[in-house]
């Protein structure tokens, strides 16, 4: 009998272990090392990604438009007499750019096309914003303010 009592596992050495491994996992330096993604800071982390690439792809054709007519107005002003080129002719000119590059309905150039020549400079300005919608009652609102000047003198 005494041989069977030896060969069996001590109970406090195993309660021992047992009350060791708890309080291994619940210590605090054990706490400060764990380190990796809940799957919630995951899909908060993607969702704000989705969002601002969403808004970056909805402006990339405004900003497209934009350039189109930046380059409309300088096109506008090539093989012109600065000196004695009339409102008319800028605003042919850049309609028919902005027609080849697709861009020709986003300016009303009555009231967004600026034009002003003094005695050294021709300045040319638009000044117009676009709404972007993204979803129910949200759009973004941006303004776009062109400035091209050219010395009359060049000409």
């Amino acid at each position: 009998m005494n041989e069977t009592v030896n060969n069996m596992p001590n109970l406090k050495d195993h309660s021992d272990a047992i009350k060791n491994s708890f309080s291994r996992r619940s210590s605090p330096t054990n706490i400060n090392k764990q380190s990796g993604w809940t799957f919630w800071s995951l899909i908060f982390t993607l969702g704000v990604i989705i969002f601002f690439a969403f808004i970056g792809i909805q402006l990339v054709p405004v900003y497209s438009a934009n350039e189109n007519i930046k380059n409309a107005m300088e096109r506008s002003l090539d093989n012109v007499n600065l000196a004695q080129v009339s409102r008319s002719t800028i605003e042919k000119n850049m309609n028919n750019q902005l027609y080849i590059d697709g861009s020709h309905r986003l300016l009303n150039y009555k009231t967004d096309l600026d034009l002003k020549r003094s005695n050294r400079l021709f300045t040319i300005k638009t000044n117009y914003q676009r709404e972007v919608p993204l979803f129910f009652n949200l759009t973004l609102l941006v303004k776009f303010d062109n400035v091209i000047e050219k010395d009359l003198s060049e000409n």
